[in-house]
């Protein structure tokens, strides 16, 4: 069969400017396959009942694209399969296109505002909002046990960022919801995007569990290590669109000591901005990894950061160290006491919560 560029404009022409139309089909059953060719260049399919379905261009390779939307097919094709709606009319257009540069800092001068979204259910985009906003996810902390050896802080959650991502109307939101005792934290969702949980902290005798970041290793009859930190990717929550960063995958801190005596504590989880600290002598308990800092709400503030191993004398639950705390994902703190002295408190150490922060624009 002949190019597309070779066929005039069939049906007596019309459309917009700069889009010449080809020629329509009847959807007589839901599945049709329309022996139409062309070459490289860009296309639309529209419905005439503004139906949803979608088509395969097919050639010596395949482009899909949903009805009513403009798009650049790359080869030539031979053939369209369509899905669509029985009884619809569909009509295919070629497109001429002028060419642009890209527009640097395009928000530069756009007034902005944050939603901070901290339960579960819809982001709505306000009707006058550009469709482009830029989101952070914060998965919830790992929980830590608080048994009267005490145990390794919990890991932070998993922060995902979005830049520039395309939303409109209203995005499903899933907040990691808090945790307890030897618990990885919960996962955050921003539509299919996700951001992991961090892992769990041990008490004596275990290492911690893996996860966004890893929780810290337990005391007692030790080395114990710490959980492994996770690398999320496209395929594993992150996606391809908004140019998707992660920061988190760092593991927790160990527990270095060895024999029924040993009290030192596993590290803190590791937090999105590092490792755990690892145990530095007996009765010790490591740091919690440094969190992740993002100004996105308008301020500087910390996100994430890993649970401190608890001391075995004092079952002190330990500082985080991060400055401007946020109070989400952050892992459980370690307590506990040594035994029989009274010193702590037997009880597992909740975890913060996850959160969604998405900043949109106003023209």
């Amino acid at each position: 069969m002949p190019g597309f560029n070779t066929i005039p404009s069939s049906g007596g022409g019309g459309g917009q400017p700069n889009m010449t139309f080809v020629g329509s089909i009847h959807m007589s059953t839901y599945n049709r396959s329309w022996a139409q060719g062309g070459t490289a260049g860009y296309y639309a399919l529209y419905s005439a009942n503004q139906e949803n379905g979608y088509a395969y261009f097919v050639g010596a390779t395949t482009t899909g694209v949903p009805l009513n939307r403009l798009a650049n097919v790359s080869h030539a094709f031979t053939r369209i399969d369509i899905v669509g709606t029985v009884n619809d009319m569909i009509s295919l257009y070629k497109t001429k296109v002028k060419s642009t540069t890209e527009f640097l800092n395009p928000f530069a001068g756009l007034p902005s505002y944050p939603s901070i979204i901290s339960s579960s259910g819809n982001f709505v985009l306000p009707s006058s909002a550009l469709p482009i906003v830029n989101v952070m996810l914060v998965g919830g902390g790992g929980g830590s046990n608080g048994e009267h050896h005490g145990g390794g802080g919990g890991g932070g959650g998993g922060v995902v960022k979005l830049t520039s991502y395309q939303a409109v109307g209203s995005t499903g939101v899933t907040i990691g919801a808090q945790t307890t005792g030897r618990n990885n934290g919960n996962p955050t969702y921003f539509g299919n995007v996700y951001a992991l949980g961090g892992g769990a902290g041990s008490h004596h005798g275990q290492g911690g569990l893996s996860g966004a970041n890893g929780g810290g290793g337990g005391s007692h009859n030790g080395p114990h290590s710490g959980g492994a930190g996770i690398v999320q990717t496209s395929s594993t929550g992150l996606g391809s669109v908004g140019s998707p960063q992660y920061h988190g995958g760092h593991a927790g801190g160990n527990n270095q000591g060895g024999g029924s005596s040993s009290h030192q504590r596993g590290g803190g989880g590791g937090g999105a901005g590092g490792p755990g600290g690892n145990s530095s002598g007996n009765n010790s308990g490591g740091t919690g990894g440094l969190a992740h800092d993002s100004d996105i709400t308008g301020t500087t503030l910390s996100y994430a950061g890993g649970g401190r191993g608890a001391a075995h004398q004092g079952g002190s639950a330990g500082e985080q160290h991060n400055a401007g705390f946020s109070g989400f994902g952050f892992g459980g703190r370690a307590g506990g006491h040594q035994h029989n002295s009274g010193g702590g408190t037997d009880a597992p150490y909740r975890a913060d919560q996850g959160v969604v922060v998405v900043r949109y624009y106003m023209p």
